[in-house]
């Protein structure tokens, strides 16, 4: 392996470039002509592409702007011109000499990290019923392959789709799967650094930033299910979930259960839901907590999460282990105290791509369910629950009403997901076949993406579980 060949590839709607690796001493001359036909049909590619895509991107808006209702809005998803809706950006990379391999840089978008992988790329934006536009990354070994099984990957709390791709080409589960025949998305939540736009508002506004996972899961999944089985021609569609993926999962299939009919089958890795055994920063946090206005958590920011200053001086000496700059990142910080069993290089990779970003509001959402005990609907205090729920107090998400056979994982190490409250999960599901609890030492919420254990402790059970419960789910497609 050569580990120190670095290739930066830029792709953007307007513009295409791609710059070989510097070198003072020559040894990469022999890559010039390599280089330069890729510049060039990279230059023709796109240049074309990116008149169509401007073509069809004002046809959009003029549609969009004809709409005035919420209703109106959500029928312009439908309505949306393919061209933009199917190929906002379409990376691919010509077949990879065998004598060239490519590290993970900091520049590096999912869809360089997955090229620069050995797989095929395309990056696909969907509108959601409430304006947001949210990314997702496709993932396949054969662009002409018709797909039966499809599986869509949503990221834990403060990630991206970055996250699931930086163990690598032998160990990500998004290849695993590819390899084994799926047609692979990644999600990109509402407020991450891949759907920060609004077709209402900007990112720079507060309203934006007026959501919490609820809305991931009420809006944003309904969005990507939909465009995913006609893009695939109706494949069979997989969830995987990490943290926050879980709980948008929960939240959709309680409060419209017919979206369990949609999917075939639910993986939960560290579902995030009832949360009062949760330790470390966020347990802290719960007792800052105040439904008063929510002022005595204001430092987390009124926009997106930790915008505005660091973690107060307390809540960092009293549970940050680790090194200072994974103590200085807010997404390491909260989830594990700073505190890490990464490789090296892995560690120089999650601190070059996190966090991903969210919402203040999506943390101190969760923040309530530490200190409520309850799996709820967000709490603006009794008199405007009153106004919003007809109650005092927040709505209880009824698990009961989520029939998708599903497997958990959870493990005794993890601060976020404690395994006695995933035991809650499990009593309350009704249609859970497996639940996992990795029983390594020290495996925390992030492990069940980063670990370098995580191909044998947990990835390696995915596809014969998807299998199990696709078997269990085929009364749903008779």
């Amino acid at each position: 392996m050569v580990s120190n060949v670095n290739v930066t590839c830029v792709v953007k709607s307007d513009t295409e470039h791609i710059r070989a690796p510097r070198s003072s001493n020559g040894v990469f001359a022999p890559l010039n002509g390599f280089f330069g036909s890729i510049t060039n049909y990279f230059s023709n590619e796109f240049e074309e592409r990116r008149k169509k895509i401007k073509s069809a991107f004002h046809a959009f808006l003029e549609v969009l702007g004809k709409s005035k209702e919420h209703k109106t809005k959500t029928m312009v998803t439908k309505k949306a011109p393919v061209e933009y809706m199917k190929i906002v950006a379409n990376s691919t990379w010509p077949d990879k000499p065998d004598n060239i391999t490519f590290d993970t840089q900091p520049e590096f978008s999912a869809e360089h990290l997955i090229i620069a992988h050995g797989f095929k790329s395309e990056s696909h934006t969907v509108l959601t019923g409430d304006g947001y536009m949210i990314t997702m990354h496709r993932i396949m070994r054969d662009l002409d392959k018709r797909y039966d099984r499809a599986v869509i990957l949503y990221h834990g709390i403060l990630g991206s789709s970055e996250d699931w791709l930086l163990l690598g080409e032998k160990r990500a589960l998004p290849y695993l799967l590819s390899d084994g025949g799926y047609d692979v998305w990644l999600l990109n939540a509402r407020g991450n650094k891949y759907s920060k736009i609004h077709t209402g508002t900007s990112s720079e506004r507060l309203e934006f930033w007026d959501f919490s996972w609820h809305e991931m899961g009420i809006y944003d999944l309904p969005a990507a299910f939909k465009y995913i089985s006609e893009i695939t021609n109706k494949a069979e569609l997989n969830f995987i979930g990490h943290s926050i993926g879980a709980t948008a999962l929960l939240v959709l299939l309680s409060t419209a259960p017919e979206y369990n009919k949609v999917l075939r089958s639910g993986i939960l890795l560290a579902p995030l839901a009832f949360m009062y055994h949760a330790k470390g920063p966020i347990r802290l946090l719960a007792n800052f907590y105040s439904t008063n206005g929510h002022s005595s958590l204001n430092f987390l920011g009124q926009t997106e999460f930790m915008n505005s200053g660091p973690f107060p001086e307390q809540i960092v000496k009293r549970y940050c282990k680790g090194d200072t700059k994974s103590c200085e990142n807010p997404m390491l910080l909260l989830v594990n105290g700073g505190s890490h069993l990464f490789e090296p290089k892995l560690m120089e990779d999650v601190l070059a791509h996190t966090p991903g970003g969210t919402s203040a509001k999506t943390v101190i959402h969760y923040v309530q369910l530490v200190k409520s005990g309850y799996f709820q609907m967000f709490d603006y205090g009794a008199a405007n629950n009153l106004r919003k729920y007809k109650n005092g107090t927040p709505e209880i998400y009824n698990l009961k009403k989520v029939t998708l056979p599903v497997a958990l994982f959870s493990s005794p190490s993890d601060w976020l997901a404690a395994v006695s409250d995933i035991q809650t999960i499990l009593h309350l599901l009704p249609n859970v076949n497996v639940h996992h609890v990795v029983k390594a030492d020290n495996f925390g919420h992030y492990d069940f993406v980063w670990s370098p254990d995580a191909t044998d402790l947990v990835f390696n059970f995915i596809p014969p579980l998807i299998d199990k419960l696709t078997k269990k789910n085929e009364s749903y497609y008779v």
